[in-house]
């Protein structure tokens, strides 16, 4: 929920608006097996091949900071696709009640554990 990516603009990058449209499914996703979802074809996908345009003269995102944050997410939510499990501790919500998805977007950018 709180990835932010360094913006770009008269380099390449990659369009804001469909790298956020992405990550609105990747929370939706998140949310699904936070809340217990188990996979199978009611599951929510992300789609395989996420490809974004170009930008150069409007501002982007910085395309290798994208590419790393969204190969981790595609490690995870497949981890779920195959039947993982959170570990039950990690459902415990952390004193400021902050839900999976926000915990794993934070384990998924190598924030420190607090």
């Amino acid at each position: 929920m709180n990835q932010a990516f360094t913006p770009t603009q008269f380099h390449g990058g990659l369009d804001e608006r469909q790298v956020d449209d992405f990550l609105d499914k990747v929370v939706r996703t998140l949310r699904y097996y936070e809340q217990g979802g188990q996979p199978g074809p009611q599951a929510p996908a992300l789609p395989a091949d996420h490809r974004f345009a170009s930008t150069k003269f409007r501002r982007g995102y910085d395309e290798r900071e994208v590419e790393e944050f969204l190969d981790r997410v595609t490690e995870t939510v497949r981890y779920y696709e195959q039947g993982g499990r959170p570990d039950p501790q990690a459902l415990v919500s952390p004193p400021e009640s902050e839900g999976l998805a926000v915990r794993a977007m934070r384990w998924l950018r190598g924030d420190p554990q607090t």
